[in-house]
């Protein structure tokens, strides 16, 4: 489990060089994002989406052999695109990536595809004017969380790390602004260069390796509550991250970890329930960001399909089944995830 922190680190650490506008742009998807209260999605994803599958319907029924063009990209390119959900659908040439139609498109298929291009929008619209900003300001991000990711990174991955990383700064009762932000991720990235943080990844791979008894836990503990190195902000950074990687990725129960002496030591009794609460909220936002990242995988089947008749009745068949319930997924769990993150930091929202 080392990887997790060395992954933290490591993605961060590119955050020393980024530029105030860019940082202030995702601090102001941060805050779009803690503003969300509760909301019914599901009601505008059915709306939106029955408008697709009409005309998908359409697409697939007035295919003819004389009309007939196979949707086609290039897919390496598709997958190099880091966007949300239907709107890498739009096969026209982008800023920084080349997404060519390879051929003129039937005039029912253009109609769908400028559907798809928007469909993102439109469903964020429907729902409230919080969440339209938050989609909005999400997807015109991508190009800067990308541009700063390690090699054999995600886009999800890049976006999670963000989160935990802002979160580590609001439990810590710092102000997100962004000189903050720059001090936490030089923080990073001498924790990054430094020989002495391997302490801490030698002890979560060994607790990662063990069965996880008492004893097993209280070790890596008091490895995490034993590393003093590097400040205040490299502390927060390597306890928080740590006791995160624990509770959700090798699946420690946060009551079993709420029985050590060392927890509430490494956390401060005070902040401990915050971050054991803060948990809930970053699973549900990795697996909102990973459930719409699939979608990219479906629409890469669909590009595969070499029969044009096949390939529009696979387009109907996802848009009314497996992409429709990867949207409901997603925001139904960044709807949870916010208001995890609001109980976590007692953060008003409204």
């Amino acid at each position: 489990m080392s990887t997790d922190l060395y992954a933290f680190l490591n993605y961060m650490s590119g955050w020393t060089g980024g530029t105030d506008e860019d940082i202030q742009s995702l601090i102001n998807e941060h805050n779009f994002f803690v503003s969300l209260t509760d909301f019914n999605s599901d009601a505008a994803i059915d709306k939106e989406f029955n408008t697709l599958v009409d005309m998908a319907t359409t697409v697939r029924n007035e295919t003819i052999a004389a009309d007939a063009i196979q949707i086609s990209a290039d897919a390496a390119a598709v997958a190099s695109i880091w966007s949300f959900g239907l709107g890498m659908c739009a096969f026209v040439a982008l800023e920084a990536s080349a997404v060519i139609l390879r051929a003129k498109i039937s005039s029912q298929s253009k109609q769908l595809n400028e559907k798809l291009t928007t469909v993102d929008a439109d469903i964020a619209a429907l729902i409230d004017p919080k969440v339209f900003q938050y989609i909005t300001t999400y997807k015109a991000n991508n190009n800067i969380i990308v541009a700063k990711q390690a090699k054999g990174m995600d886009a999800q991955t890049c976006r999670s790390i963000l989160l935990q990383f802002m979160a580590h700064i609001e439990l810590a009762g710092d102000k997100l602004d962004v000189a903050t932000f720059k001090q936490y991720a030089n923080s990073a990235r001498l924790l990054f260069n430094s020989d002495e943080v391997k302490a801490i990844y030698n002890a979560l791979d060994k607790l990662n390796l063990s069965k996880k008894s008492d004893d097993d836990l209280k070790n890596c503990l008091s490895s995490i509550k034993g590393f003093v190195w590097g400040g205040s902000t490299a502390l927060t950074i390597v306890r928080f991250a740590s006791i995160g990687i624990m509770a959700n990725r090798m699946k420690v129960a946060t009551k079993k970890l709420a029985e050590f002496n060392e927890t509430a030591e490494i956390l401060g009794e005070v902040k401990e329930t915050s971050v054991f609460k803060m948990m809930d909220c970053w699973g549900k936002f990795f697996a909102g960001v990973a459930v719409i990242a699939a979608v990219a995988d479906a629409i890469l089947e669909i590009i595969d399909i070499v029969d044009v008749v096949k390939q529009s009745q696979k387009m109907l068949d996802d848009l009314n089944g497996k992409i429709k319930t990867s949207y409901k997924d997603f925001f139904n769990s960044i709807k949870e995830a916010a208001k995890h993150y609001n109980e976590a930091t007692k953060k008003k929202t409204g």
